[in-house]
């Protein structure tokens, strides 16, 4: 599992959001258990302290106690968490509703539907974070390379 981890998801997922969102914000970014010589370090450590009562990153756990806050130390592992849950119900959740009714995307997306999910997530009935979030983001794609497009065409032709 290490080595498929290794090679096909650290660098085509994990590594490559770090990267893109750190240089889209200027950030210079340093994976520090990737370095070579702690690699190699890691490499030696027996499974049976990597993996111990049900905890991942046993060792490096202990190692860190009375450093690391239990807080931190405990934790479950997060990934790359979006809090688009708590975006919806900010005035955020009516820019993204305008983007998504402006964009022309209507003859693919029932836009009262989407307002009456927006609805009910705000009154904690459901949770269509998710489904909202693919909307919006399918309507800025269809701003961007659809409508631009056909607007930029019509100015040509003009």
């Amino acid at each position: 599992m290490q080595l498929i981890d290794l090679n096909l998801w650290l660098p085509g997922d994990i590594l490559m959001k770090a990267d893109k969102m750190s240089m889209a914000h200027s950030l210079e970014v340093r994976v520090p258990f990737l370095d070579k010589e702690v690699f190699e370090i890691a490499q030696k450590i027996p499974a049976s302290l990597l993996l111990a009562i049900g905890t991942t990153k046993y060792i490096l756990r202990k190692a860190l106690e009375g450093i690391v806050p239990h807080s931190v130390l405990g934790r479950p592992k997060l990934g790359f968490p979006v809090p688009l849950k708590k975006w919806l119900l900010t005035p955020m959740g009516d820019t993204i509703l305008q983007q998504i009714t402006e964009s022309g995307v209507d003859q693919w997306i029932q836009l009262n539907v989407v307002k009456e999910m927006l609805k009910q997530h705000r009154m904690g009935t459901a949770d269509y974070s998710r489904k909202i979030w693919t909307i919006y983001i399918f309507s800025l794609w269809h701003s961007m390379y659809i409508k631009q497009s056909t607007f930029r065409q019509a100015l040509v032709n003009s």
